[in-house]
């Protein structure tokens, strides 16, 4: 099975969100009507779910590509592994994955649920992402059923899945909220409605970039939570260019981020969550105050410049890692060209 890289790198027309939204995930979770949640499966009971779901698939989508996890390269699990996609318990029981070639849609068998199908790309476009999932599992379920629940919806292993089985996830820039100090503020905020917000370099990272995601997939229909999503992303975006245009209107903090970034020169390493702050400093400034030869590609340092991505993927040694790193940030560092601001 070929490498897919994730978030998958789409070429359309770009849309006004494109330019906040570093990636997208969407997935929707299914399980079999009758049968055990994964975790309580016997071995005989995982193969024929394996065996029926990938027989049904096929049926559905024609030409897939189909490999268990114990028979793939060990250098593209540990990315897999380190990009998120894949669990510790997915590896260690060796279970299948599913694809279209050109990796549109990913399903995952028996891994938390029966069924996991997911999309993962760069930029913002979740309705034409949800309507893609959302064909394939109706072509399922139309040769299979499905847990369903009048009252609940869809039956999931956690019960912040049941219902629609729809979770929506975003990496979004929110340094003008940070920098502002008006983050704390806002996550609890959102979470009160139904929305998390996670760092994504961990809870003491400094970088600005987040992972923005439904809690809960019950009391709405997909269609009104992709709205809803997509609404809520909207006005994300506005108080976040709100809160830019406040702090870097301040001539002293400008200063202060650009000698940050006149610092980088000197450096020869730099670990991935010290990456992640600059890519968000560096991106908050795109086009007002900096323009970038490749924006996607300051962007995809992201996923790139991991550890497991860079030992694995490009066979970096461990003790260079931090190295090529700081030349992969280098090499973005030198399409910036600054803006003159009154």
């Amino acid at each position: 099975m070929r490498f897919i890289e994730f978030p998958k790198r789409v070429r359309r027309r770009k849309n006004k969100l494109d330019g906040f939204v570093f990636s997208s995930r969407v997935r929707i979770a299914r399980n079999l009507e009758g049968l055990r949640f994964p975790h309580f499966l016997k071995e005989k009971e995982r193969l024929d779910i394996d065996e029926k779901l990938t027989e049904k698939i096929k049926d559905v989508s024609g030409r897939i590509n189909v490999t268990s996890f114990d028979e793939l390269p060990q250098n593209q699990v540990m990315v897999y592994a380190g990009s998120n996609v894949i669990t510790q318990e997915f590896i260690r029981n060796g279970r299948k994955m599913i694809s279209d070639p050109a990796g549109d849609w990913v399903i995952l068998i028996n891994e938390d649920d029966h069924l996991r199908i997911f999309s993962i790309e760069t930029g913002y476009d979740i309705k034409k992402m949800y309507q893609r999932l959302s064909d394939i599992l109706f072509g399922i379920e139309e040769k299979v059923d499905f847990a369903f629940d009048e009252k609940w919806g869809y039956l999931t292993s956690s019960i912040l899945n049941i219902g629609t089985g729809l979770r929506i996830s975003v990496l979004v820039n929110l340094y003008g909220l940070m920098a502002n100090k008006q983050i704390q503020a806002f996550i609890e905020s959102v979470n009160s409605i139904g929305y998390s917000v996670i760092n994504a370099g961990g809870e003491k990272s400094a970088s600005g970039l987040y992972f923005f995601s439904n809690i809960y997939s019950i009391g709405l229909s997909e269609d009104e939570m992709v709205s809803e999503f997509e609404e809520m992303v909207s006005r994300l975006h506005q108080m976040e260019m709100e809160m830019r245009k406040e702090y870097f209107s301040k001539k002293q903090e400008r200063e202060i981020v650009f000698e940050e970034i006149f610092e980088l020169k000197n450096m020869d390493r730099i670990n991935w969550s010290d990456m992640l702050y600059y890519v968000s400093l560096i991106d908050s400034l795109a086009d007002r105050y900096v323009t970038i030869g490749d924006r996607d590609e300051l962007r995809e340092l992201v996923q790139n410049t991991t550890d497991n991505y860079l030992i694995y993927r490009n066979n970096v040694p461990l003790e260079r890692v931090s190295f090529e790193r700081m030349d992969q940030l280098k090499k973005t560092l030198a399409q910036i060209k600054y803006k003159s601001v009154g």
